[in-house]
């Protein structure tokens, strides 16, 4: 008897309501992506059907009009900086947290993790505020250390946990042979850790890429907008080239979708093996 067929009823209801909900929660990015092939009257006459004239020319136009090609390579460049440094340092930390003794160690890592509860709403006027006094409002940086500074806290928790889960024997054992904390950090825990590190830096740089609200605030001058910003280009005031906006949207959504689903077995890894703890 195949494995198929000796599945329980209950088994099957529960395959039917996950199916259900993955549907429901993938749906909206194939109704985008669909969208943006449409006219804007199609989108309004059939909005759940598929294109009759599939417009592969919204692409370009929605690239060309909203200028996408500078606001994806400002995007990479803040994504890619912030995560970088959000993952070097959380990574020293946490193995600062987890395997070294020094003062207030506790009381400190209790303090980073309010990050956690702190929404942004509630730290966008002091963090304006210090980069109007560093000089650092209307740049790239101002976007790079927010966004870096916004991901520490969650970063260092799971990181915190995925050393608490490696046993020390071969840090001890390397310390025990005249090994400095800096040597033990780079050759031996920085390589047991690197599944975890891959995971933040995947989680992170989807948060990052889509980051709005920072953007929105610290940056005026166009040309160094980043993407999310960006498309508010394509909202008139009185009205809306929705087929552009659909075809933008997708532009800049779907490399993030298929990095992550290129990827999504790393995360699935890192996460699993933090959460054993």
């Amino acid at each position: 008897m195949s494995a198929i067929s000796r599945r329980s009823p209950g088994e099957w209801l529960q395959l039917a309501l996950g199916g259900a909900v993955v549907c429901a929660m993938f749906y909206p990015a194939v109704w985008m992506v669909l969208s943006s092939f449409k006219t804007n009257r199609e989108i309004f006459k059939h909005p759940f059907g598929l294109p009759n004239d599939w417009k592969w020319s919204n692409f370009a136009e929605a690239w060309d009009k909203g200028g996408l090609g500078g606001l994806y390579l400002n995007s990479v460049i803040v994504t890619a900086t912030a995560v970088t440094l959000t993952v070097c340092l959380a990574t020293a930390a946490a193995f600062a947290f987890s395997r070294l003794e020094f003062p207030g160690r506790r009381w400190l890592y209790r303090i980073l993790l309010i990050g956690l509860l702190l929404p942004p709403p509630v730290v966008a006027i002091p963090l304006f505020a210090i980069l109007r006094d560093l000089g650092l409002l209307n740049t790239l940086t101002a976007l790079v250390l927010a966004g870096t500074a916004w991901s520490l806290s969650l970063t260092i928790f799971i990181m915190t946990g995925y050393f608490n889960s490696i046993r020390p024997d071969m840090e001890e054992a390397a310390m025990l042979e005249g090994a400095n904390i800096w040597q033990i950090f780079r050759d031996i825990s920085v390589p047991m850790v690197w599944p975890s590190m891959l995971t933040l830096a995947i989680v992170n740089t989807i948060n990052i890429w889509n980051e709005l609200m920072f953007a929105l605030l610290f940056i005026v001058d166009d040309e160094k907008r980043t993407l999310p910003v960006g498309l508010i280009r394509f909202f008139g005031r009185y009205s809306t080239d929705y087929a552009m906006v659909f075809a933008a949207l997708t532009i800049t959504t779907v490399p993030i979708l298929a990095l992550y689903f290129l990827l999504q077995r790393h995360v699935i890894a890192g996460l699993s093996a933090t959460a054993m703890d």
